[in-house]
């Protein structure tokens, strides 16, 4: 079961401001799901972790997560990772795209950063000292420590109820600019929710 927690920054894609509470439901717990019509050398999220052993279950409180994922993305240290999130939402049938997206030119310089969207619900929960490494160092293990995942923020801008799906790719790129032949794709699909103004 994966909820690669990247997922969360699908989840908490959207910033942080003085607003509305929102929580996100995932429709599925294994959570991430490949993205349709992938160009070629496209990987889902088994091609960036391998998530043996780790596990998600649905209980009275949310998502419970835990055990380790180990990174398998066959990258360079040296590479830049570039992350796109996007949001789109469910309207009459049609995904249609949402002002909600979120860019980092240079993932691995916000991995860990308490400020940053993926903070709270993935890299504040790995134990073992991994942080000088990111996506980028294939082989390195991330033990997590077992947690509920909170997929709720507050935004600052009204958001419509219903069905939303965050689509993740993640992009490596070489010393010289050039890049890898892989990358990653991934979505989460879920319902968000309105808890309070």
């Amino acid at each position: 079961m994966e909820v690669e927690i990247i997922i969360l920054a699908f989840i908490s894609l959207f910033y942080k401001a003085n607003g509305a509470l929102y929580e996100l439901n995932v429709a599925d717990e294994e959570i991430f799901q490949s993205c349709p019509d992938p160009e070629p050398g496209t990987l889902d999220i088994h091609g960036l972790l391998d998530l043996s052993e780790f596990s998600t279950s649905m209980d009275i409180d949310g998502l419970l997560v835990s055990g380790n994922q180990t990174l398998v993305w066959d990258i360079q240290r040296e590479d830049r990772v570039q992350l796109a999130i996007k949001l789109l939402y469910w309207d009459r049938g049609t995904w249609t795209s949402t002002v909600f997206s979120a860019y980092f030119r240079d993932f691995c310089k916000i991995m860990y950063d308490k400020n940053q969207i993926l903070y709270e619900p993935w890299t504040e929960h790995i134990v073992n000292d991994v942080q000088d490494k990111c996506v980028n160092v294939p082989g390195t293990k991330l033990i997590l420590k077992t947690y509920v995942l909170n997929l709720s923020t507050s935004i600052a801008a009204p958001l419509r109820e219903g069905r939303y799906k965050a689509s993740m790719m993640l992009r490596a790129f070489d010393s010289t600019g050039t890049e890898r032949p892989t990358r990653i794709c991934c979505e989460v699909i879920g319902d968000i929710f309105k808890i309070r103004n």
